[in-house]
């Protein structure tokens, strides 16, 4: 492996490890964590990562899961968001090789100001 590869992949591993998540609390099965310290804010666009902490475990490829780290875009001045990935891994808090990965669909949706689409904005937009 080269020089850069090896910085870029300690880079990145220090930077997953250096999230800060605060729980926002349960809904529903899950208990939503948030990492205020990875919000990109971008004109009237904002990047921010959560983490669902499951009740109970699921399965994915033949291996057990128990968190779901996601990375959502929001659109601060539409009042809207759409998930850009998502994983699912089998420590808490996003920890551990993801044992199954994917793409957003790209689709935007509307977010609900009760709901915690609606809270989940508010963060990431600086609007609390």
């Amino acid at each position: 492996m080269n020089r850069w590869a090896l910085i870029l992949l300690l880079a990145l591993a220090s930077a997953d490890a250096a999230a800060e998540w605060v729980s926002l609390g349960d809904v529903g099965n899950v208990e939503l964590f948030v990492d205020r310290a990875s919000i990109v804010r971008n004109g009237d666009t904002a990047t921010m990562w959560t983490v669902n902490a499951l009740k109970e475990p699921g399965t994915a490829n033949g291996a057990t899961y128990v968190s779901l780290k996601r990375q959502d875009e929001f659109d601060c001045a539409g009042s809207r968001m759409r998930g850009l990935q998502i994983s699912a891994h089998p420590q808490p808090l996003g920890e551990g090789r993801a044992v199954a990965s994917e793409k957003g669909s790209g689709a935007w949706t509307a977010v609900t100001p009760e709901a915690i689409s609606g809270a989940l904005w508010k963060i990431a937009c600086g609007k609390e």
